[in-house]
């Protein structure tokens, strides 16, 4: 199976102008013919939390984003993992959603490590996929372990969308090295399952600018390949 993770280089709160970047860089990797292409958590709006944002960018799944990326999906014959605000009746959501090559929704996720004033997800959802049987820990949730014995080795391989930034400086390589490298790939080797981790990168003189970057893990908590920090350099990869 042949990945590509793309760390979206985004403008918070313009989904359309995302949505067209996506496609050009679909079309960039499409020589590639990656059967999985993976996007960071709100990969089209950005992560945003203040209730007149989420009342505006969230959006019922299915809707029109995720028809936007189904066709995308059927144009390019592979499948495609992205995060989004989810709109439904009880609240709002960081919710992820995996649509196939066929353009159907096989599997949605819903953020467990959430606070106020999102709603949180209660379990973790498996599917069986034509790229494997497949699970999504978003962000926070790799970490989380509720959601981490709700996995409780069902999945074959695992999709970490995030939407990290730091505090103060980010992107910063050298805390990047020091403090969170290491930390991501200890989690997957607990969970011993492979992790395509991949993060939304963001104008840097933004607060709270998310930082980029990409990575595959093994089962035993290797880094099989590495996007550079603070980029939005696709990773392909064939697992």
């Amino acid at each position: 199976m042949r990945v590509c993770l793309l760390p979206l280089n985004i403008e918070p709160r313009n989904p359309a102008a995302n949505i067209r970047h996506f496609q050009r860089r679909l079309a960039e990797v499409a020589s590639y013919a990656p059967d999985l292409v993976c996007l960071p958590e709100c990969a089209f709006t950005g992560y945003l939390y203040e209730p007149h944002d989420l009342e505006r960018y969230a959006e019922p799944i299915p809707g029109e984003t995720t028809a936007a990326v189904a066709t995308l999906a059927q144009a390019y014959h592979c499948a495609v993992c992205f995060g989004m605000l989810e709109r439904a009746a009880e609240g709002f959501y960081s919710s992820a959603v995996f649509i196939d090559a066929s353009g159907r929704i096989a599997l949605v996720q819903r953020k467990m490590s959430e606070q106020p004033p999102f709603a949180v997800g209660n379990d973790v959802h498996v599917a069986d996929t034509a790229v494997g049987r497949l699970a999504i820990l978003i962000c926070g949730d790799l970490f989380d372990e509720d959601a981490r014995m709700n996995l409780n080795g069902r999945a074959d391989l695992i999709i970490v969308p995030l939407a990290r930034s730091f505090d103060g400086a980010s992107p910063d390589p050298g805390r990047w090295l020091r403090e969170e490298r290491q930390a991501y790939a200890e989690a997957v080797s607990t969970l011993g399952v492979t992790a395509l981790i991949v993060n939304a990168l963001e104008d840097p003189a933004q607060p709270e600018a998310s930082f980029g970057g990409a990575m595959i893990v093994s089962p035993r908590g290797d880094i099989l390949a590495e996007s550079p920090h603070g980029t939005d350099e696709a990773l392909i990869f064939d697992i």
